[in-house]
């Protein structure tokens, strides 16, 4: 890694920070943290806000409602910006339904183009805009696996090509979980609670993630650094040294104090998904693991992220440390039964 001083915006408390999508999972962590540094925001969503106590920040306000957004941002002024306003979902058959993340971000440009105010803005993507195994030559080879991932690549591009009187950076998040998660990595908790997790055989698969801290964390960095060095780039946040699924369920595990991980053979694992398929497409739940789920969790990825570990250094959260803070809120939501206990990297 070649020798560079991040220069961060230490006189934090003079920023204001717009943040779209601030009621998600992502959003109320990012909230937590911009509330313990004491820095004025404001958090627009359609939803709101997850914690009660977070609703003296929130403004209802839909991203693809142009002119009241403008509004707001002229009233708000802010300095820097974090776009995390999104429609989700990997079964839509169109883009028709994801338009938060195509007219969304073209009225979030042209928001902060309606102001003189903002320096700097975040714009949260998807590490979907490459399927799963693909390795791309560069910023802008895309290979969306499906309509959520063409609709980040839309963004993505309206971003690129627009002329935005500040800064601007792309983040990719991968797979994001802790505190105030939704279903999938929420059940993989759970079911290693309920000692209903399977391991695949003895093999270990290599899984880009990150812990919310960390991922929170990461987009504070690239947000308020001054060097310009992320300016116009794009960012992939993911926990580094990458730890396996087998290493983050036995994490889990332990720190559980649950019973010890069963593994299966493959084959086994391919029936149970199988039969997932057929539930979800039958009776329209989302059972625990389907083919998709599996393959997801058998395909790895390589993402470049030396650029992230330039701004951001060292982490504050090492596996261990995330996943008893994780279990401790999940304890406290009574979404688990065993009491987490704290385990040292040696354990």
């Amino acid at each position: 890694m070649k020798d560079i001083t991040i220069k961060i915006d230490l006189n934090i408390s003079k920023n204001k920070i717009l943040i779209t999508g601030g009621s998600g999972f992502i959003g109320t962590n990012l909230c937590y943290d911009l509330i313990e540094k004491d820095i004025k925001f404001i958090n627009l969503d359609i939803n709101p806000p997850k914690d009660p106590n977070h609703l003296k920040y929130w403004e209802k306000q839909d991203i693809r409602e142009k002119n009241s957004l403008i509004e707001i941002f002229k009233s708000f002024q802010p300095s820097h910006v974090i776009n995390l306003a999104a429609d989700l979902g990997m079964d839509h058959n169109s883009l028709e339904n994801l338009q938060t993340n195509i007219i969304g971000v073209e009225n979030i440009v042209n928001a902060i183009n309606s102001v003189e105010s903002v320096k700097k803005v975040v714009f949260t993507s998807s590490l979907l805009v490459c399927k799963n195994g693909y390795i791309p030559n560069n910023d802008v080879d895309y290979c969306a696996p499906n309509f959520y991932g063409e609709s980040k690549v839309i963004g993505e591009k309206i971003v690129r090509k627009s002329k935005l009187n500040c800064e601007w950076t792309i983040i990719r998040p991968t797979s994001i979980w802790g505190p105030w998660f939704d279903y999938s990595y929420k059940t993989f908790f759970k079911m290693i609670d309920k000692n209903k997790y399977m391991h695949i055989g003895d093999k270990e698969f290599q899984k880009p993630a990150c812990y919310v801290g960390n991922t929170v964390y990461m987009m504070m960095k690239i947000l308020l650094d001054e060097t310009k060095i992320s300016d116009k780039g794009t960012y992939y946040l993911a926990d580094y040294p990458w730890y396996s699924t087998k290493k983050w369920a036995m994490t889990i595990q332990k720190t559980l104090s649950s019973k010890r991980i069963r593994t299966a053979p493959m084959w086994l694992l391919r029936i149970i998904a199988f039969i997932g398929d057929i539930i979800k497409r039958v009776l329209k739940v989302d059972p625990p693991l389907t083919t998709f789920r599996l393959n997801n969790m058998l395909t790895g990825g390589e993402y470049r992220i030396n650029n992230t570990k330039e701004i951001c250094s060292d982490l504050p959260y090492n596996i261990e440390k995330a996943v008893f803070t994780t279990a401790k809120w999940m304890y406290e939501k009574k979404l688990i039964k065993h009491k987490p206990e704290v385990i040292n990297s040696e354990q």
